[in-house]
């Protein structure tokens, strides 16, 4: 799974707050194996594991965090699941936004051009 923050932390299109646009104004900021989890479950186990509680959510096991973002995961926020479909994070739950272009089992070629690779700036897997 791929987890985008948005680049201004909004609130999640409350308070008459125009919603991001898809992919302009967010920014990968990991990626967490999706486990064979169904969707729903997916998406919970992403926000659990992207929220900073006892320490910084990159250093939660089996995250792959990207830049120098730290926020915990929160209302705007975007996962793209493995099979492509994409979400994201309400006040309450989660609204489908529709398929992203890169599923992980395609290939790094076919990244959007607006899409970057970044580099890890730590991973946390346990051998």
């Amino acid at each position: 799974m791929r987890v985008y923050h948005t680049k201004q932390l909004t609130c999640g299109g409350m308070a008459d707050e125009p919603l991001p646009r898809w992919p302009q104004d967010y920014e990968l900021v990991a990626e967490i194996d999706q486990g064979g989890r169904s969707s729903r479950d997916a998406l919970e186990y992403v926000f659990h594991l992207t929220q900073n509680i006892e320490r910084s959510w990159t250093e939660n096991e089996g995250v792959r965090a990207f830049g120098t973002r730290r926020r915990s995961m929160s209302a705007g926020d975007a996962v793209a699941l493995e099979d492509g479909s994409l979400y994201r994070c309400d006040m309450n739950g989660w609204t489908p936004m529709g398929t992203t272009w890169v599923g992980r089992t395609q290939e790094a070629s076919h990244r959007h051009p607006s899409e970057s690779r970044p580099q890890p700036s730590q991973t946390n897997r346990k051998a």
